[in-house]
């Protein structure tokens, strides 16, 4: 038997639609980068079928060499769970693909034998129409050649159960009995210590099988003299390798197309598909065909057939419609002209116009129903600052040819309305939020946002670009030197066309910022109490100022405030202690409660309170020019007068403090005189409370 070539049409084919495609066993050796083996079983006949095969081409070939072992566990029977498995061989020695002469007859009527016999036991398996050329093509081609073989080799088994067990690649058990529920174990025998291959497993109840579901949602979709057939791949892609197509020219009689069996082209692990493919060509339009699908699983069993569903071809729409001309009549207008052929109009229904503001779509239908041998119409819809318009021609069979997008662009010169509505608010932060009422014109491009930091202040605009919503957020400084922030809006259409301003609003600034500090310019301590003078905060919001006053002897009692105006700048403090030191300090506080910092404080002690009665009494001067002195006596103090102060000075100058004495002593003598001068002398009594009394006063010439 000749094993070294495949039948060259049919081999080309084949790679062709198996070196993109996946199969189940394909698919556990792209996920699976360690060796081990992947098992799969069905029930048919009351025999169990086994299918497995390995994850790499490595494991592949060894196995080749050293076979299989097979090993069968009763896990169950009529529904009882057994106690312990019973285990048995069902391979007393391993596995192995049938030698070389055991595949002729089966090789030359079975394409896919003939593939694993190849795949098995070639001398070359470099596949006809897809070889390199030149020294490095054949190096490729040699690096490829176990893969190409292991994957062929899967290929094959998964569309030929007989050629799968021919190559150690499948199993019937005929032992099985009704009710029993088996664990099946598939092991190589390769040694661990040259290649160590995880052991695979699948678990069978033996039942009545349940039979193959057919393919779903198969879809046919009509084109010139081609159908597109397509159906659900994910849903059972594990159950069917392949799938053959068939076709009926009344519904009821079915022939294959091809004897070749589909497989999926796109479903790569890298890139999975969802639906299944293939295009059917036609010999002729517009003549009724009928599909269904089967699927194949990897046991080499065809499925029920899909659902039958039917299409045809029909002729492609050949003219295209041009937009010659358009006139506008007025705002609302246009008048729109196309060309067409004359003769393609039996291929069609009519024309509709299509609209849209820009040329890329979405383009909406505004006149549908023109009839095929019309070729202009009158359009009095919407428009707006830039239209697009495209006219359809309208096929027989739901076709459609549409001409180039015309633009036209109509004369716009009225501005819109000015915006109303317009409010603001502004946050602690300095966020303003601005919005207003959206202006009802359908050629409205936007907004722009215009601001002033004073009333009389030209505005300016703080927006880019025209601005699509009817809101806008802005951010001002809070401590600035203004309290408020004006704002106005105007509206834009799509040609630029600018409104009149909005009303122009004001939004008052959260006022974070106290007031500046009074200052005291003045103070004056009177008999009656302590004068105070100040000038006022320069802020302009101030409300009120505030006086308070503390006794620093009484710490503990704090400030007092003693006065609160917004009008006056000076005030008499005269509830006072005598001979009392106090603090003065002055604060603004603003329309927002912020009060300024206090003014420098003022610290004063209050005048000593006078007596209301006459304590110095029999104040006499005596001049003795004999001694060179003058005396002074006055009648004896009463005890509550604790010490005596006397004043002395010449005539014409300013007293001084001459003499503090205690309040026993009433009378004294002055040594330190000069003849020809004239002397003035004062004198005040000091109670043992801090009262004084009034101060008396003589002169004398010496």
């Amino acid at each position: 038997m000749m094993i070294k070539k495949i039948n060259y049409s049919f081999k080309c084919i084949l790679f062709a639609i198996f070196i993109c495609s996946v199969t189940p066993f394909q698919a556990f050796s792209q996920v699976a980068e360690e060796e081990s083996v992947k098992v799969m079983a069905r029930i048919k006949d009351n025999k169990v079928m086994l299918r497995w095969g390995v994850t790499t081409p490595s494991a592949w070939l060894k196995a080749n060499q050293y076979g299989y072992h097979i090993i069968r566990y009763t896990l169950s029977s009529n529904g009882t769970r057994l106690s312990s498995p019973e285990k048995k061989m069902l391979t007393s020695t391993p596995i192995l693909p049938g030698v070389l002469s055991s595949w002729e007859n089966m090789a030359s009527t079975n394409d896919y034998a003939a593939i694993l016999a190849q795949a098995i036991y070639g001398e070359s398996f470099i596949v006809e129409g897809m070889q390199e050329e030149g020294d490095i093509g054949r190096i490729v081609n040699k690096s490829k050649e176990i893969e190409q073989r292991f994957s062929f080799a899967l290929f094959a088994a998964d569309m030929s159960f007989e050629a799968a067990k021919m190559a150690a690649l499948g199993f019937e058990d005929p032992t099985i009995q009704p009710g029993e529920e088996y664990l099946y174990k598939i092991e190589t025998a390769i040694p661990d210590t040259l290649l160590k291959v995880s052991s695979g497993s699948v678990v069978i109840k033996s039942e009545k099988p349940e039979p193959l579901p057919a393919p779903v949602d198969l879809i046919a979709v009509p084109n010139d003299k081609t159908i597109l057939l397509t159906w659900d791949y994910e849903m059972f892609k594990s159950t069917f390798t392949s799938y053959f197509v068939e076709r009926s020219d009344n519904s009821k009689d079915f022939t294959r197309l091809g004897d070749i069996p589909l497989v999926n082209l796109s479903d790569k692990s890298e890139s999975r598909t969802q639906r299944m493919q293939y295009v059917d060509t036609l010999a002729q339009n517009d003549k009724m065909y009928y599909y269904r699908v089967r699927g194949i699983s990897p046991f080499g069993e065809e499925s029920l057939p899909s659902e039958i569903v039917s299409a045809k071809g029909f002729k492609k729409l050949s003219a295209l419609p041009h937009i010659s001309k358009y006139t506008i009549e007025d705002s609302n207008k246009l008048n729109i002209e196309w060309e067409f052929l004359k003769e393609a109009e039996s291929e069609i229904t009519g024309f509709e116009l299509n609209w849209s503001t820009q040329e890329e779509g979405p383009y909406k239908v505004v006149k549908s129903d023109i009839f095929p041998n019309v070729r202009s119409t009158l359009y009095n819809g919407e428009l707006a600052a830039s239209n697009y318009f495209r006219i359809a021609a309208i096929g027989k069979n739901n076709q459609r040819s549409e001409s180039m997008a015309a633009f036209i662009q109509t004369v716009d010169s009225i501005p819109p309305a000015a915006p109303v509505g317009l409010v603001g608010t502004i946050d602690t932060l300095g966020i303003v939020k601005l919005e207003w009422q959206a202006n009802a014109e359908k050629d409205i491009l936007g907004y722009r946002v215009f601001k002033a930091n004073l009333e009389k202040e030209e505005v300016s605009q703080i927006t880019v670009s025209p601005i699509q919503k009817n809101n806008f957020t802005d951010t001002v400084a809070v401590k600035s030197l203004n309290s408020k922030v004006f704002y106005t809006i105007v509206a834009v259409d799509q040609r630029f066309n600018l409104s009149n301003y909005s009303e122009k609003i004001v939004i008052k600034k959260p006022d974070l910022v106290p007031p500046s500090s009074p200052i005291f310019t003045d103070y004056k301590i009177m008999k009656d109490g302590v004068f105070l003078q100040w000038i006022r905060s320069s802020s302009n919001d101030v409300v009120s100022h505030q006086l308070f006053r503390q006794n620093t002897g009484e710490p503990e009692k704090g400030w007092q405030l003693i006065l609160k105006t917004d009008t006056i700048t000076t005030y008499t403090d005269k509830n006072l202690a005598a001979n009392t030191k106090y603090r003065y300090a002055i604060f603004a506080e603003d329309d927002s409660k912020l009060r300024s910092l206090p003014s420098t404080p003022i610290t004063v002690v209050s005048s000593t309170s006078v007596l209301d009665n006459d304590l110095v009494k029999g104040f006499t001067l005596v001049a003795d020019r004999e001694n060179n002195k003058i005396n002074l006596n006055w009648r004896k103090m009463p005890s509550e007068v604790s010490e005596i102060l006397v004043y002395r000075s010449k005539k014409d100058e300013d007293p001084i403090l001459w003499k503090q004495i205690p309040g026993s002593i009433h009378r004294l003598e002055d040594t330190s005189v000069s003849p020809n001068n004239i002397y003035v002398y004062h004198i005040k009594a000091m109670t043992v409370n801090g009262l004084h009394s009034d101060i008396k006063t003589k002169e004398i010439e010496f």
